[in-house]
């Protein structure tokens, strides 16, 4: 793949993000490749269009920030860790020079992660993709939510009562579901999941769900309104018995590592394994 632009998506508050920032750029200029920078995420929809590739400075939260304009627009991202964690953001920025070469010669590995998919109701102008989760809380602290959770085929799976509920991707559940108690999952397993949060049912786990599932969550509690978080982002408040319509979308997100990591390295010195 020939690359004559990319985009640089840098979040400011981390710390030799601006060096790195620069850095990417210089090195794209060396090799006459075009450069759009970004401060600011999320980005827009159409931020990446005419883009060959996304650089993310910062952490795997500056990554989900792009995540709807990369799949739109099918750009590959590739992420340089300034962050804690970095389990998707692979590239480190003491030895950006060399890893900057590695990636514009094409000698990297282009990992696909599956989506998820949620609407409300049959609004498409509603739609949105997620690569870690989709969370459904009570609105307020200190209140329980009754979150009713069928399946389009199979019909009535159950009421969940507790804190909410996490729909996550195999990408996703090495986040907010694994500190709820939920498994990691290879991210190549063609799944989703839900994880309740503090059930009142000590019985009530992890539930995997097939690609083919398609989930809808109603309100049973409508005089308890909850918060649905897309990603971690702002959440929007769903009064009365709303219908939210999950499932694994048909489109991927493209991310770029290094050839020689692997996933189980990545789990194994991101979680501290060794």
């Amino acid at each position: 793949m020939k690359i004559s632009r990319i985009a640089i998506v840098w979040n400011a508050s981390k710390q030799g993000a601006a060096e790195c920032r620069d850095a990417v750029a210089q090195a794209a200029k060396l090799r006459g490749i075009e450069t759009r920078i970004f401060g600011e995420y999320p980005i827009g929809a159409d931020a990446l269009a005419g883009t060959q590739l996304c650089c993310t400075i910062g952490g795997d939260g500056t990554i989900l920030g792009v995540v709807e304009s990369a799949v739109r627009n099918n750009v590959p991202i590739f992420g340089i860790n300034l962050g804690k964690l970095g389990y998707l953001a692979n590239y480190s920025a003491q030895n950006i020079s060399a890893e900057l070469e590695e990636i514009f010669s094409g000698n990297c590995r282009k990992a696909s992660h599956s989506l998820l998919e949620c609407t409300f109701g049959d609004d498409a102008t509603t739609r949105r993709l997620a690569l870690n989760d989709v969370v459904i809380k009570a609105w307020e602290n200190f209140k329980i939510a009754a979150l009713r959770v069928e399946s389009a085929e199979h019909g009535m799976i159950n009421t969940f009562r507790g804190d909410g509920l996490i729909f996550t991707t195999s990408t996703g559940s090495t986040a907010y579901s694994l500190g709820s108690g939920g498994p990691l999952i290879h991210s190549d397993a063609d799944v989703f999941a839900l994880t309740p949060l503090c059930p009142h049912t000590l019985s009530n786990r992890t539930v995997v769900f097939p690609r083919s599932m398609e989930i809808l969550v109603g309100n049973n509690s409508a005089e308890t309104p909850v918060g649905v978080s897309i990603d971690g982002t702002t959440p929007v408040r769903a009064t009365g018995e709303f219908s939210l319509h999950i499932k694994l979308a048909q489109e991927h997100v493209k991310i770029l590592r290094p050839t020689t990591l692997s996933e189980f390295e990545i789990l194994r010195t991101k979680l501290r394994w060794v």
